[in-house]
């Protein structure tokens, strides 16, 4: 449909192609990209795809729903900057629950400085797997990101040195469990390796095995070849991201409230890692809400100094595969 006709008042079939392939910058499991798009020249909505979901490592989708809360964040942030600011309605259909949210437009508005910020960062996040050095002025920004996180009714906890030494404690245990598991390592292995030149991790974003122990909290992958940097011990700062419940709602919620952290620590040049691995399995889980003191744990992030110099960029999906028009 010719955008066109609507006399400005919705945004071109040129600028949504360039929203998007900002929005699917979004981090995601595996970088599996589990979101498709669909365009009627009025109104973009945003649907999970059920074919990119990871049953073996995500069995209960929460995941997949964040990595689409992620995208969706993305999307409004890239359309602010484009100079639209779209009305969001999520879960628009009662009858039909892979619709997650549509955006819809009222014209165009003023692009705030904020606005390109964001967007900007955007470009210049990626996931940082090597070791940090502490993030300078961390006290004046975590009361930022916490009401961030707020405004998406999801709550940010920051993870003291004796809980970060019980989340390690997890992670090995949820990477010993996972390495007896041959349905979540054929996964990790196609995502790893299989998945094709526009998704998965490429090993040129993994550090080799050597590395591995210097950042005890990270997910365990099949050594890669990053370089790690000359740190030899994480300082990062760690933080969970909780929310009320596990329904999809809040789901999507916390994915676009980890999306305004990941943003807002880009802006201040910091690196950042998302973890979700220490969640995945409901014993590890069961532990982490113990330490935490949160009963239904959804993510956490790794916020820091980079060391390292930033690896390759891991692919994406071109948009004409993952947008539907008309």
């Amino acid at each position: 449909m010719d955008a066109a006709v609507f006399d400005d008042t919705a945004p071109d079939d040129a600028t949504v192609r360039a929203v998007l392939e900002r929005a699917d910058r979004a981090p995601s499991l595996h970088n599996s990209q589990p979101w498709r798009w669909h365009w009627n020249g009025v109104r973009l909505a945003l649907h999970v795809d059920p074919d990119r979901l990871l049953p073996s490592t995500d069995a209960f989708n929460r995941q997949g729903i964040i990595g689409c809360g992620i995208a969706l964040h993305h999307a409004a942030t890239a359309c602010a900057a484009a100079g639209w600011q779209p009305r969001i309605r999520r879960f628009p259909k009662p009858t039909d629950r892979t619709c997650l949210a549509t955006l819809e437009f009222d014209g165009r508005g003023d692009v705030l400085d904020t606005d390109s910020e964001l967007a900007a960062a955007i470009d210049h996040r990626y996931t940082d797997r090597a070791p940090y050095t502490p993030a300078p002025h961390w006290p004046d920004l975590v009361p930022v990101l916490d009401e961030l996180c707020r405004r998406h009714d999801t709550r940010l906890l920051t993870i003291d040195a004796a809980s970060r030494a019980t989340l390690a404690e997890i992670s090995w245990t949820a990477a010993t469990t996972r390495r007896h598991d041959p349905h979540y390592r054929t996964e990790l292995m196609w995502w790893l390796g299989g998945a094709g030149p526009d998704a998965g991790v490429p090993a040129s974003a993994i550090p080799a095995r050597e590395d591995i122990e210097r950042v005890p909290t990270n997910r365990v992958f099949l050594p890669g070849t990053a370089d790690p940097g000359p740190e030899q011990q994480d300082h990062a700062h760690i933080v969970a991201l909780t929310s009320p419940d596990d329904t999809i709602e809040s789901l999507l919620a916390c994915g676009e409230a980890l999306s305004a952290v990941l943003l807002e620590c880009t802006v201040h040049e910091l690196a950042t890692c998302v973890m979700s691995h220490l969640t995945e399995l409901p014993a590890t889980r069961a532990r982490v809400a113990t330490a935490i003191g949160d009963p239904h744990p959804q993510i956490f992030l790794r916020i820091g100094s980079a060391t390292a110099p930033m690896p390759p960029r891991t692919p994406r999906r071109p948009v004409e595969d993952v947008l539907e028009a008309g």
